[in-house]
């Protein structure tokens, strides 16, 4: 069976949000002032992945089922996420 790179990309794409979530409750759960420069840097950080995460999704739209496939793989690679 093939690879579906883009379930793959997606999985990676919501294991980043989770792990920058949990990190963000964590340092919070440590004493960090929710309204302090830390915290807000993450949260702006996180918001700034998700628009970002949500303009690929966008783009792979408009991309053919072979075409997306690849961009995925390509990014996966790109980013280190696969060897």
């Amino acid at each position: 069976m093939a690879t579906k790179w883009f379930d793959m990309w997606y999985e990676d794409k919501q294991s980043m949000v989770s792990t920058m979530l949990k990190n963000m409750q964590s340092d919070i759960e440590a004493g960090y002032n929710p309204l302090g420069g830390c915290i807000r840097n993450q949260h702006m950080q996180i918001d700034r992945y998700m628009k970002e995460f949500d303009y690929q999704m966008e783009k792979l739209a408009d991309k053919t089922e072979e075409q997306a496939e690849r961009w995925c793989y390509m990014d996966l690679k790109r980013r280190g996420a696969i060897s």
